[in-house]
């Protein structure tokens, strides 16, 4: 019980870090923002997948938080990346 709560928690976190990196991608030009966003889904569902059915031997709800948190991690750094450009004051490319 307390490893779902714990999976629980990690999967809202981590789906909050893949939505702010989406936010952030925003202030980028469409063709680069189109093809970020494409290359991080692609590479957080393939990684999500393979940590979630492949990796893991969990089962029910425990494989889809698994596949959830797995999504969101791939995005972590891509969200800082972001953010320290925001911060840095780097314009938007619209």
């Amino acid at each position: 019980m307390l490893n779902i709560i714990s999976l629980i928690i990690l999967s809202i976190l981590l789906s909050l870090a893949a939505a702010w990196a989406h936010y952030r991608l925003s202030s980028h030009t469409a063709k680069t923002r189109r093809l970020a966003r494409l290359a991080l889904v692609v590479i957080g569902g393939a990684f999500a997948w393979v940590m979630a059915f492949v990796y893991t031997g969990a089962q029910g709800l425990a494989q889809v938080l698994i596949f959830i948190s797995a999504f969101g991690l791939v995005h972590v750094p891509a969200a800082c990346v972001l953010q320290l450009k925001h911060w840095r004051g780097i314009p938007r490319q619209d």
